[in-house]
């Protein structure tokens, strides 16, 4: 799995912790009970992240869709910008409830440390056809200067983060070119950035999410020059994470969030996977993302959603091991395994039943 940026915070954890943290309740892959929960007395509120952009999609279709009130929540998004570890303290402190984002070494380090957060699902995947982009200028590609991987010689690539899939992928095609990182630059910039960067011809490729890759497309800035699931094909784009108060407290409310969360996706999947449905959906992420113009849905490569509930172990190890290898996750590092707890979705399967 993949999609990561780094900000490794040890010093603010243990601060927002207030001292030695408490003790992890390991995740369990056994099934929950298939039986309907009792209804609740009143709502039960939830701080849910909000990051305004289409991987939220699911979040945004179970509140409009009322599928959250009906397992008893009421959701309060938190926006909070940047990466998932920005998010870490808030979950360990019960002052966040479900965050999510790239995959992150921060998520380990506080699992190391005792913290019970862990990742309940996979947010989206970079299958073919539904993954994000890496753009290069346009002139590069139409003067055939990028017309093969070894052609990477020389050019500076634009990422938002030094250790995330972004940076995986580039390495693979690096190597694909007979290349090392050390042949070629990197300029660290938030998206909005790397397409001025692209632009201004200080940068020569970028990785991009939607909307930024068609956007620059569209400005005749750039051109696509590969899609991620061409390097990292079905690796994990985003996760979705659970704090203190779901996995360790009330894990009842964790699955109710799981099942209203899941029907969001099958929704979203039905919408641009299978074409159902997709105007309602359209307009339901043009009121909460800043993707207002209900065309530009459909000149996106909208990033394709799990809603089968997969999880794809697989890839997730090989990113864990690539950020390990790079002295990201501190000791005492835990496994992978001890930070995926797919309980919650294997609940929500057992109320949905398998999506076709």
């Amino acid at each position: 799995m993949r999609t990561f940026a780094l900000i490794v915070i040890p010093a603010l954890l243990l601060a927002a912790c207030g001292g030695p943290s408490p003790q992890a309740v390991a995740p369990s892959s056994a099934p929950a009970a298939a039986a309907q929960p009792a209804p609740l007395n009143s709502p039960v509120a939830l701080k849910v992240w909000d990051g305004s952009s289409t991987i939220q999609a699911p979040l945004y279709i179970a509140m409009d869709r009322g599928y959250l009130r009906e397992q008893g929540l009421d959701v309060e998004p938190v926006p909070i910008a940047g990466a998932l570890d920005a998010q870490v303290p808030a979950l360990a402190t019960g002052q966040l409830d479900v965050g999510g984002g790239g995959f992150l070494p921060a998520l380990f380090n506080a699992v190391g440390r005792g913290v019970p957060v862990y990742i309940t699902a996979i947010g989206a995947l970079h299958t073919p056809g539904r993954s994000q982009l890496i753009v290069a200028r346009k002139d590069l590609i139409e003067s055939g200067q990028l017309a093969s991987y070894a052609d990477l010689q020389g050019k500076v690539f634009a990422r938002p983060a030094p250790l995330g899939i972004a940076t995986i992928a580039f390495e693979k095609a690096l190597q694909l070119g007979g290349l090392t990182p050390a042949d070629v630059t990197y300029l660290d910039v938030q998206q909005p950035e790397a397409l001025a960067a692209l632009a201004n011809q200080k940068a020569d490729l970028a990785y991009t999410s939607e909307p930024f890759g068609t956007q620059a497309i569209n400005q005749g800035i750039a051109l696509k020059w590969r899609e991620m699931a061409d390097l990292v094909p079905n690796h994990v784009a985003a996760i979705w994470v659970y704090g203190t108060k779901l996995t360790a407290e009330q894990p009842e409310l964790g699955r109710r969030f799981m099942v209203a969360f899941l029907r969001g996706m099958r929704d979203y999947e039905d919408a641009f996977g299978k074409n159902k449905d997709r105007a309602a959906i359209v307009s339901i992420l043009t009121r909460h993302t800043p993707i207002k113009d209900p065309a530009l849905y459909d000149k996106m490569q909208v990033i394709a959603e799990p809603a089968a509930g997969d999880f794809p172990m697989d890839t997730l190890q090989e990113d864990y091991d690539w950020l390990k290898a790079r002295g990201a996750i501190q000791e005492p590092a835990p496994e992978l395994s001890q930070v995926v707890d797919t309980r919650f979705v294997q609940y929500a399967l057992q109320q949905l039943g398998p999506y076709q």
